[in-house]
């Protein structure tokens, strides 16, 4: 699609480098209390207690929640609000992945405008209108990008679905990429996040709302992500690879907070609210075929993407190039030892009519760059499981 004005908003600091979070402090509110968001499974691994460290040192003032869970729903949001309360903070420090940030950006839209969080889900919902407290966002896993974004994802019930909260009023302050954080990810972990990252980038290249300051972008994404997710998985000492994964990662953010996504984005999220599937598998096992669904469509630019992967496309037709790209996803797939279906990861055959429901419901089918119905999710659904 052909765009004769654009829009770019980048309204977050990104801070990079070996022990930079050590710089936690300077970005944070003086004499105010910090809510710490972050889940059990990184209090366990001593990480959360580096990021806390930080604070003590600086003689800033901290509580924590930590009861954030994998594919988050509102009770989440609301404990975390109360929380909040509870230690009268006026600023929140998200650690980990997607989740975690995911939930401190909404406990900052209920802490600034009240009510209920299923409120504020989706394009109908209530606007948020006020800025949230200071929210500083250090990621543990190559994923999600959430540390760039204006969205945040929860788990509703009602729909059986992910649905998300807009507003660039929650992007974050400041994000704080510090590998020292996320070198000893676990591989079962780094592929599926790193694959995740992937997904954003490829999707934001290839989908309707792509322009050219976002193409530039995404295409750095897949170029970092294709020379460092293999070594960054390969062992806990990593640095620099993993370095490059986290910018990576945030890159692929950038881009998709400016064009969406596309059906990868559409059927994974119903999969991870009906099944509980972690968002970055059911992205890595889907994004194959929906590339090949959508190859007609950019032939041209999966040319690219083959290319940007490190493929060599030489004395190719477009077509043919754009093949390789699919394959070089399924090969990056297998050497991390993600499956290639979905049945492998306990979706059921029997559940497809309620999974392409719930996808249709998605905006980014909308901007998918083939046009989709009922019935080619349903086909797509069908070749995954």
């Amino acid at each position: 699609m052909m765009h004769s004005i654009c829009d770019f908003r980048m309204p977050t600091q990104v801070v990079h480098g070996t022990g930079s979070a050590a710089r936690l402090p300077e970005f944070l509110p003086e004499a105010e209390t910090v809510l710490v968001v972050s889940d059990k499974g990184l209090v366990d691994a001593g990480v959360l207690e580096r990021v806390t460290d930080v604070l003590e040192n600086a003689e800033i003032s901290w509580a924590q929640f930590t009861e954030v869970v994998g594919n988050p729903v509102a009770r989440n949001v609301t404990a975390g609000a109360r929380a909040y309360a509870r230690a009268k903070c006026g600023a929140i420090v998200a650690v980990g992945g997607g989740s975690p940030m995911d939930v401190a950006k909404m406990i900052g839209v209920l802490v600034s405008h009240g009510g209920r969080i299923e409120q504020y889900l989706g394009v109908g919902g209530r606007k948020i209108v006020n800025d949230i407290p200071p929210l500083i966002c250090l990621p543990t896993t190559y994923g999600t990008g959430s540390e760039v974004t204006p969205f945040a994802v929860l788990t509703n019930p009602k729909s059986r679905n992910k649905d998300p909260v807009i507003s660039w009023k929650t992007a974050p302050r400041v994000g704080i990429l510090d590998p020292q954080l996320s070198v000893t990810l676990p591989a079962s972990v780094g592929g599926p996040t790193g694959m995740d990252a992937l997904t954003h980038a490829i999707e934001s290249y290839t989908n309707l709302l792509a322009t050219p300051m976002s193409d530039s972008v995404a295409l750095a994404a897949i170029e970092l992500i294709s020379e460092n997710l293999l070594v960054a998985c390969a062992n806990d000492y990593e640095l620099e690879a993993t370095q490059n994964m986290l910018i990576a990662s945030c890159l692929a953010g950038v881009a998709f907070s400016q064009t969406r996504l596309g059906n990868v984005h559409a059927m994974s999220h119903p999969v991870g609210a009906q099944y509980g599937v972690h968002h970055g598998l059911a992205n890595a096992v889907l994004l194959p075929w929906v590339m090949e669904y959508n190859l007609q469509a950019r032939l041209d630019k999966f040319a690219v993407i083959a290319e940007t992967l490190g493929e060599d496309p030489s004395n190719m037709t477009d077509c043919a190039a754009a093949g390789l790209a699919v394959e070089r996803v399924r090969q990056m797939n297998d050497d991390l030892g993600i499956p290639d279906r979905l049945r492998d990861t306990g979706v059921k055959v029997g559940g497809i009519p309620a999974l392409v429901k719930a996808a249709m419901q998605s905006g980014n089918v909308t901007v998918n760059p083939r046009k989709t119905t009922l019935k080619d999710m349903e086909a797509l659904f069908r070749k995954a499981v």
